[in-house]
């Protein structure tokens, strides 16, 4: 059944795995993804997705803190993208500035949803009733 909810969770959990285009798994070919800056990346952004996954499983079975993990996967997307554009600058990536963009924006969008009050109480009374 297509509700909010289940759009909304499904669009949550897809947005975490985009994280892993930002792994070294995902650099351009023939480009070197070796280094402290990479490894710094991997680590940050597989975080970054089980934090996501974390609160996708939250938001399907109505525990509280799904809100809170989601937020602090957002922030902790943003700073994945630092030692991303630094490794990908570094390594001759030709448009590690898509990635950025497109990380940003999304790890903008979670934190708006869930922080500014009148949508927030949207989330809360469509997502969490299941509507």
């Amino acid at each position: 059944m297509f509700t909010i909810r289940t759009v909304g969770g499904v669009a949550l959990f897809l947005f975490g795995t985009t994280f892993l285009w930002l792994t070294p798994m995902f650099a351009s070919q023939g480009i070197s993804a070796q280094g402290a800056w990479w490894a710094v990346t991997q680590i940050l952004a597989l975080a970054v997705l089980a934090g996501f996954t974390m609160a996708t499983y939250g938001l399907f079975t109505r525990i509280p803190w799904w809100e809170n993990v989601a937020l602090t996967s957002a922030v902790l997307g943003l700073i994945t993208l630092i030692p991303y554009w630094v490794a990908a600058q570094q390594a001759g990536e030709i448009t590690p500035w898509f990635n950025v963009l497109i990380h940003a924006l999304g790890s903008a969008g979670v934190l708006v949803l869930l922080r500014v009050p009148a949508l927030d109480r949207w989330v809360n009374g469509h997502v969490m009733a299941g509507q």
